[in-house]
């Protein structure tokens, strides 16, 4: 019996069950109340007629009917209950990958901002927090998505109707996110001197960290860096825009050959009201229009925003399967939320893009990797069998091909010679190496010492492999440091270095985007998070004038 009939049976019998128990045995978990409102909803939800909680059942029931078939792309695993929902309203629509869904999807909620549907989707995204912390499962886990549809219809979300004109399908016929600048864009005259102020942008010397916050000196750190690499950036107006990119958000662990895709797919998630927008636009036509490097430049200095201050906001990068429902949770005032890949708070969303962006990326290779694999089985079918040296070699040089299309850096095993070192992951996840006999090293070790007496005099034990090493030290059992008492330690943290004469905006800031940025870990971090700590460094400084 294959997968969609074993699927179609137990939801008979389930059926069968729920029409021959009686009135004292009904069913009315969660996940029972759930199936029974999601056939509601779909019976009453035809195309077109859509309210937010007939939206979320016909995208819920999309991911249910791709998966039975085999035919759901690698990001569907992202997908949350504000996306299903999404999902749900551009139905039958189809999306190229998972840029276009998510630029369409953030495009669409800006457009909901104002009308009398941005309350629903609030409370939307409200009852889907609370439902995952009343169950304790993941927002994202498909039995709490499931049941999350049983409470959708009690707080009325099934009464009102999303209007046709306010569906995807219309609304973004003509989005920028989607469709990218508009055809007759019109670029604006260089102003005057901008040949001058062309040969100065090229005669700057190389950068150095820390890199200035404007466009302007970002894309020049970049086109010097891919300079480095031998591109022609003098020549190719197409490699400007992945060098701003590369430079002021790529991490090292990204591969360089994704650059081009994620430049495109950023600069098309921004937000039409930013001042950084007109910038992009230009970066995004100039290929298209064959211009010059130099032309674009110049071009760029008839735009103010090309040489002031990025926007804090288009530091972060969060246009991902999986993340608009946290990040809205946290313009509402809710503290985190559990997600099937971390609990997630407002200092992790930039990090939780990145990790989402490479982890898709590197399944995205996976498949690359059985698709070339099966090729090159498939070509030995019916013919004669091959020798053990022949396999050998056919199997090299498929590895090989994978290797030339992943653009993978050769590895090497020499240590490196820095104190501290962050090493990344493929898919996007990192680790912090620091060495045993440097003052960092000493200082780590001390801490843990402590750390592991404490564990010690809390419980009793000695700590295990499973238990958290900074614990909640107001929890009966090893549990993981709770915001509350993350607040408090930092709140420690601040008084002792006032007393100790250190400013004390440099603990707050830590606080409020979640690292620390020093001379001796600068390089870790991306241009945009090395600006984001800077900026609220000077923030929290001011604010203790």
């Amino acid at each position: 019996m294959g997968k969609a009939s074993r699927k179609k049976q137990e939801r008979r019998t389930r059926e069968r069950a729920l029409t021959t128990q009686g009135p004292e045995r009904v069913d009315d978990s969660p996940r029972a109340l759930g199936e029974q409102a999601l056939a509601r909803l779909l019976r009453s939800s035809p195309p077109g007629r859509l309210s937010l909680a007939g939206a979320y059942a016909v995208g819920y029931a999309t991911l249910g009917h791709a998966q039975l078939e085999g035919t759901e792309p690698t990001w569907y695993q992202e997908i949350d209950p504000l996306d299903a929902l999404y999902l749900g309203t551009a139905f039958p629509g189809r999306f190229r990958d998972e840029f276009e869904f998510a630029n369409s999807r953030d495009a669409w909620l800006r457009l909901l901002r104002g009308t009398v549907h941005e309350k629903g989707i609030q409370r939307f995204v409200r009852e889907a927090v609370s439902a995952s912390e009343e169950s304790g499962l993941p927002v994202d886990d498909g039995e709490q998505m499931l049941a999350l549809t049983g409470r959708l219809e009690a707080v009325g979300l099934d009464q009102r109707r999303l209007p046709r004109h306010l569906l995807p399908g219309d609304t973004l016929q003509n989005s920028r996110a989607v469709w990218g600048p508009p055809r007759d864009l019109l670029l604006p005259d260089p102003p005057k001197g901008a040949k001058h102020r062309v040969q100065r942008f090229w005669q700057e010397p190389t950068p150095t960290a820390p890199v200035g916050d404007t466009p302007e000196a970002v894309l020049r750190k970049g086109l010097h860096r891919f300079a480095s690499a031998g591109l022609p950036v003098r020549e190719e107006a197409g490699v400007m825009l992945p060098a701003l990119y590369a430079a002021l958000l790529v991490k090292p662990g990204e591969h360089l050959e994704e650059t081009g895709t994620h430049a495109r797919a950023w600069a098309l998630s921004m937000n039409d009201e930013s001042p950084l927008v007109p910038v992009l636009d230009i970066l995004l036509a100039a290929p298209e229009l064959g211009l010059s490097v130099n032309k674009t430049l110049k071009c760029l200095y008839a735009v103010p925003a090309f040489t002031e201050p990025i926007p804090s906001a288009d530091l972060v990068w969060t246009s991902s399967p999986g993340l608009a429902l946290p990040r809205m949770a946290f313009e509402l005032g809710i503290p985190e939320v559990s997600t099937l890949n971390a609990v997630l708070t407002p200092d992790l969303l930039d990090w939780a893009g990145t990790r989402a962006r490479m982890r898709l990326s590197a399944a995205g290779r996976r498949a690359d990797t059985d698709t070339l694999e099966a090729d090159s089985t498939t070509a030995t079918e019916g013919g004669a069998e091959e020798s053990e040296v022949e396999w050998t070699e056919r199997r090299q040089a498929v590895l090989d091909r994978i290797r030339r299309k992943s653009g993978r850096a050769v590895s090497t095993s020499r240590p490196s010679d820095r104190a501290v070192e962050r090493v990344w992951n493929g898919d996007g996840s990192s680790v912090l190496r620091i060495a045993a006999d440097s003052r960092q090293g000493r200082e780590m070790q001390e801490s843990l010492e402590k750390q592991f007496a404490a564990f010690r005099e809390k419980f009793g034990r000695e700590p295990e492999p499973h238990d958290p090493i900074f614990f909640d030290p107001d929890a009966d059992e090893p549990v993981p440091l709770s915001r509350g008492s993350f607040d408090s330690m930092m709140q420690d943290a601040v008084d002792a270095a006032s007393a100790a004469g250190i400013d004390p905006a440099f603990v707050h800031a830590w606080q409020e985007v979640g690292y620390v940025v020093t001379t001796e870990t600068l390089d870790m971090f991306t241009t945009a998070e090395v600006i984001a700590y800077r900026r609220a460094v000077e923030r929290h400084r001011r604010a203790g004038e």
